[in-house]
């Protein structure tokens, strides 16, 4: 097949590309791929809703995980990277019946602890309604964001003529924004495994 062909093959389905992608690495795709906009490779719409799919769908997969699995089994495989004893899952089961939406957020952001916490929703049998439209609200906001932070950096990278300068500048911002990222979310990680249980 000739480089034309699937540079072709690739623009008309690169949505169906872009979403199994982005259900394992999407808040770094949503950045990028808002990059993109500008130079007319994507439309804002049909990018914001692949994403925010793409984040959703992998959630709920993991919420019935836990809903059908065995709660015992689960725990003694999930517990220890939240520092959760079966005994003290009653502290887990009661944040997501209490504050919901603080803990999916807490879900969202922790670094390293969003598997084990959706997975634990599923098992506090927290109503599916509510987990899906906490999870589809914090989407939204994280791939607008994402996505406006890469459509602001695109601005500046196609107004620039130089290919060299256009990889440094994507370089840069890529780096910036994902720094950031990743700090925020250890710190949300790290004060969630620091509460303590007794609260």
């Amino acid at each position: 097949m000739e480089l034309v062909a699937i540079i072709a093959l690739l623009e008309q389905y690169r949505y169906f590309i872009l979403f199994p992608l982005a259900c394992f690495e999407g808040p770094m795709l949503g950045f990028i791929t808002g990059t993109l906009i500008p130079l007319g490779y994507f439309h804002p719409l049909p990018l914001f809703v692949t994403l925010v799919l793409a984040d959703i769908i992998p959630d709920l997969t993991y919420y019935f995980f836990g809903r059908w699995g065995e709660k015992k089994s689960l725990i003694e495989k999930v517990g220890p990277k939240l520092r959760i004893t079966p005994e003290r899952f009653e502290l887990v089961r009661d944040l997501w019946h209490t504050h919901p939406f603080k803990t999916m957020a807490v879900t969202k952001f922790a670094y390293g602890l969003s598997t084990p916490l959706l997975i634990s929703a599923g098992l506090a049998h927290l109503p599916l309604r509510t987990f899906w439209q906490y999870s589809a609200v914090l989407a939204a906001f994280q791939y607008s964001v994402l996505m406006g932070l890469g459509y602001f950096f695109g601005g500046y990278f196609a107004a620039v003529e130089s290919a060299f300068v256009r990889v440094e500048i994507l370089i840069a911002a890529v780096a910036v924004v994902f720094a950031g990222y990743y700090l925020i979310t250890r710190r949300v990680r790290s004060q969630f495994l620091k509460k303590d249980p007794g609260q």
